[in-house]
């Protein structure tokens, strides 16, 4: 096929094949190949430059979306999202981690360090949330062996404080306390001991 047409409009380059075919790729794309009016490229090439093309739209797309911090699960959700399909994103993921615009041990650190400090939730649901975030067992495993227990104690103190006063002995009100830790993802144990401390030993829980 030859190239009859060469145009540009909204921020692609439309090229024009003798056979009427028409591709639309990105100036990276057009200047990468050397395309030019009168050209003759074999349907080859024109797979490559769809691909290329394709490569060049999902890592556009991928900068703007990593812009905030992001797991690599969430790009691939957002990528399909946008219609990328499955051999392009396998194909823009090594070229991201390379240059660091993903990193999921580094997204998990600032999770963890963010529900402690800032949304007060206990380690299930911690542990919950990043799983469901795409971060991979090993590295929950890996940021976990870090995790602050005596933050957990504060936390859960300062959250049963709010539900309980001091001297609180209504049964009903401390098991609504409990499954309130418990819905911020506090385990158990913690629980029964955070509430028995701040109530005092002589409690009856």
């Amino acid at each position: 096929m030859i190239i009859s047409k060469i145009s540009f409009e909204k921020k692609k380059f439309h090229i024009l094949f003798d056979n009427s075919e028409e591709i639309e790729i990105s100036e990276e794309t057009l200047i990468e190949f050397g395309l030019y009016k009168g050209q003759e490229v074999d349907d080859e090439i024109i797979e490559k430059l769809k691909f290329e093309d394709e490569k060049s739209n999902a890592l556009l797309l991928s900068y703007k979306f990593l812009q905030r911090n992001k797991t690599e699960k969430q790009l691939i959700d957002y990528l399909y999202k946008n219609k990328i399909s499955g051999e392009i994103i396998d194909t823009v993921l090594p070229i991201l981690n390379e240059k660091k615009y993903l990193n999921d041990e580094d997204y998990a650190r600032r999770y963890l360090n963010d529900a402690m400090n800032i949304k007060k939730y206990g380690k299930i649901k911690i542990i919950y949330m990043l799983r469901s975030k795409g971060i991979k067992n090993e590295i929950i495993e890996k940021i976990m062996k870090d995790y602050d227990y005596e933050k957990e104690y504060l936390n859960a103190i300062d959250l049963i404080s709010n539900k309980l006063d001091k001297d609180e002995s209504d049964l009903k009100k401390i098991n609504s306390a409990k499954k309130y830790l418990q819905g911020r993802g506090f385990e158990f144990e913690i629980i029964n001991f955070t509430v028995k401390d701040y109530l005092g030993e002589s409690s009856n829980v």
